[in-house]
């Protein structure tokens, strides 16, 4: 199975990668739309961000309407903002400046 990211092909992870919010958010819509040759889901948060995954029988690719930084080692996904800082560190985690 193939992960795309933004355009950017990474690791597929049993479980999936979690999102780290850098604005926190309070309320978001969720909306899953199914068809013969996969799916898509769109997930709408009050802070601004919008999140688009297709899921299909060889490929899972997701588009976040915002720069993002992947931490492979713990798994998670930081939605930065534009004034967001981090630093990755060689191992492949990411701090948050």
């Amino acid at each position: 199975m193939r992960v795309f990211l933004n355009g950017q092909e990474m690791f597929f992870t049993e479980g999936g990668y979690e999102y780290i919010f850098m604005k926190p958010y309070t309320r978001h819509q969720h909306e899953v739309i199914k068809r013969e040759h996969g799916e898509i889901t769109i997930q709408l948060y009050d802070n601004g961000v919008q999140i688009r995954t297709l899921v299909t029988e060889d490929e899972v690719t997701t588009l976040i309407n915002r720069d993002v930084a992947i931490d492979t080692v713990n798994n998670k996904i930081y939605i930065l903002e534009e004034d967001s800082k981090v630093k990755k560190n060689p191992d492949g985690s990411i701090e948050v400046l």
